[in-house]
């Protein structure tokens, strides 16, 4: 009863606030992830590897731009590379350099690898493979180009012009477009002997007999009616072959 008073007339001290939760961290019922197995040595020596191929720079990309940069001087509508970006471009290419210019100068065209495919190494490497290759074996386009220049060099001297500059061709390509022209000459004249042999058929590629010779013209006879004639009329010996 006392007590009751008390709180009543406020003279008992205030009540404890309520605890709080407990703080303590529940158990997690998910299993702790396995700590990870250090990578063996072969398995470092591997990701160093690619790493450093990564971090090289690519061989090929260089080529690929080079070609580009030869190209874009045969293309008015596109921006033309200084004088010793040429210079250089044509250096580092070498053969393939005069096989691009080769083309170009022929009025043919090469497949320049875009900008955005000039960082994957895969295809940078396949596009040298190509250009090279091309390089090596075009004769038809090395011809073409080298008979342009012929005739530019002819203009250039008739009018006065600057001669345009020479191409140099590898020995390789020279026996190859001397080959490619015996090959060509060789297919005409066996074209031109079947002509000539006819479509009888007696082989076709043999050589042509001689036409046959014309018939002899007809040996002139007696003037009928003439004044000089002696035989009478209804009076002359059979037509007949003589003897």
């Amino acid at each position: 009863m006392l007590a009751l008073a008390l709180r009543f007339f406020g003279l008992t001290p205030a009540p404890r606030p309520a605890r709080p939760p407990s703080a303590r961290r529940v158990a997690s019922t998910v299993a702790p992830a396995p700590a990870p197995v250090a990578p063996s040595a072969e398995e470092r020596a591997r990701r160093n590897r690619e790493i450093a191929e990564r971090l090289r720079p690519d061989p090929n990309a260089r080529f690929a731009i080079d070609v580009a940069t030869v190209a874009r001087t045969y293309d008015p509508q596109s921006s033309q590379p200084t004088a010793e970006e040429l210079h250089l471009a044509l250096c580092r290419l070498g053969d393939v350099g005069a096989y691009v210019r080769a083309v170009y100068t022929g009025g043919g065209r090469l497949a320049v690898l875009p900008t955005s495919q000039q960082g994957d190494r895969g295809r940078t490497r396949a596009y040298r493979e190509q250009i090279t290759h091309l390089a090596a074996t075009d004769f038809e386009r090395w011809t073409a180009g080298l008979a342009a220049l012929d005739r530019a060099t002819a203009s250039a001297k008739r009018t006065g012009d600057p001669l345009p500059v020479t191409i140099t061709v590898p020995d390789a390509v020279e026996a190859g477009i001397a080959k490619l022209a015996a090959d060509k000459i060789r297919r005409l004249n066996e074209a031109s002997a079947r002509r000539a042999g006819g479509g009888g058929g007696g082989g076709g590629g043999g050589a042509a007999s001689p036409p046959a010779a014309p018939p002899a013209a007809p040996a002139a006879g007696p003037k009928d009616g003439g004044p000089d004639d002696d035989t009478p009329e209804g009076s002359a010996p059979p037509a007949g072959p003589r003897r």
